[in-house]
């Protein structure tokens, strides 16, 4: 939906200037935020389906049985990393709460907002993870696949 969103915006801009001779300013600046959430959420998704950038040298390098190991390992990094930011990012937010988007009018706690919140989910989803499996449920994949 969010990417529905900016394309919209997008259009109007590329309308805008094309049709009418003036640019919106608060598209491009909405434009920029909505796809800071796109990318924490996106985030959040490709844990889920185990579709992510992953270091697969690592896991193929290694014993087959030792594979989860380095698997958990590498979730353990990006666990880490997800902390720093939820940890740095929730006061960043906080601190921004006042400020204003200057083209849009929009509170700036909103786009800061998407490091904590993205970074939270993705705890959330790898905990999941650690807990379930690594991998997405095969079944339901093939059950899409049929569709």
């Amino acid at each position: 939906m969010l990417l529905v969103v900016v394309t919209c915006l997008n259009l109007t801009q590329v309308i805008g200037r094309y049709v009418f001779s003036t640019g919106f300013n608060w598209t491009e600046e909405l434009m920029r935020y909505l796809m800071i959430w796109l990318m924490m959420l996106g985030s959040v998704a490709c844990i889920f389906r185990a579709e992510h950038m992953a270091v697969e040298t690592l896991e193929t390098r290694v014993d087959p049985a030792k594979a989860r190991l380095v698997k958990s390992a590498l979730y353990t990094v990006a666990a880490i990393f997800c902390v720093f930011v939820l940890v740095y990012g929730w006061p960043l937010a906080l601190r921004n709460a006042a400020q204003v988007a200057p083209a849009s009018g929009i509170p700036m706690i909103y786009p800061y907002m998407a490091l904590p919140v993205g970074a939270a989910l993705m705890l959330v989803q790898i905990a999941l993870s650690w807990v379930v499996g690594f991998e997405p449920d095969q079944t339901t994949d093939d059950r899409e696949g049929a569709s």
